[in-house]
């Protein structure tokens, strides 16, 4: 039988339209059929979605040009590798290896008063998503419920939200847990810049919080989508690691249904046979 529809279409106008596209549709549609894996797996196509999705050159190596974008398809960013922060030194901030991180480093907050986190998402494809925090509370944090925690697309659409207050949480501290910014982020035009923030210029002071990364989740929230979700919010980034405590906590996230706000982990002072731990 001859092909029709999409199907029936020469090479070239195939390659301008899968040239639309992002790296997870060029690998959904490379499986539907041969036409279209041959199009879909077209090394200049890869190259040209990735000056699309970057504003870069893909490297003139040996690298495949698609081995390339996969290595650079992220949905996340590490805080203490990736984010500008001001007065980001001793004895203000102090950056720690954590193996319970997906990046296994986190930024550690001793304290400041003119609190600035900023990080960028380059190329977001069109959609809707959710922003969302990984971060953790170290005991007798002090104003941290006035951190401003924010997502903004290039066309200026912007979420943003600050922590729930909980009493005990200064007190206390946390475990790891996902703050969701309230509201749903959406990127209309493809390959939009989205800006991660969190801020706070009042004259307190800020102490003992510690943030581990920021990411983008589309929102769509079948089981199959949350797997894929937790590959490409965090791409390749473990791949390099043999950590397993972070592999743990990626499959974690990749099954967790995702509600706007926090819920906290409290850290316990004290454990019931009376020694310390949490």
């Amino acid at each position: 039988m001859a092909p029709s529809g999409i199907a029936a279409l020469p090479d070239d106008v195939l390659f301008r339209i899968f040239a639309l596209c992002n790296g997870d549709d060029l690998r959904s549609l490379s499986e539907v059929n041969r036409a279209f894996r041959a199009v879909a797996q077209d090394g200049f196509l890869w190259k040209v979605i990735y000056r699309k999705r970057f504003y870069s050159e893909p490297d003139s190596g040996s690298r495949p040009c698609q081995d390339q974008y996969n290595d650079r398809d992220c949905l996340a960013l590490s805080v203490a590798d990736s984010c500008e922060i001001v007065h980001g030194h001793p004895p203000y901030w102090r950056f720690s290896v954590d193996s319970r991180s997906v990046f296994g480093k986190v930024a550690l907050l001793n304290g400041v008063s003119w609190l600035s986190v900023q990080g960028r998402l380059q190329g977001v494809h069109t959609g809707k998503y959710r922003a969302v925090w990984r971060l953790f509370v170290l005991p007798h944090a002090r104003n941290i419920f006035d951190i401003r925690f924010s997502a903004q697309t290039s066309l200026s659409r912007t979420v943003e939200g600050r922590l729930p207050p909980n009493a005990s949480l200064l007190e206390f501290g946390s475990d790891y847990f996902d703050f969701v910014i309230p509201g749903v982020l959406v990127v209309k035009a493809p390959f939009e810049n989205v800006l991660l923030e969190c801020t706070c210029t009042s004259r307190e002071w800020k102490t003992n919080i510690a943030l581990c990364s920021a990411r983008l989740e589309p929102v769509d929230d079948t089981p199959r989508a949350r797997r894929a979700r937790a590959r490409v919010m965090i791409g390749n980034a473990l791949t390099s690691q043999n950590n397993v405590d972070a592999r743990k906590q990626l499959r974690r996230l990749g099954n967790s249904r995702l509600q706007p706000g926090a819920a906290y982990n409290l850290w316990k002072p004290w454990s019931t046979a009376g020694g310390s731990g949490h």
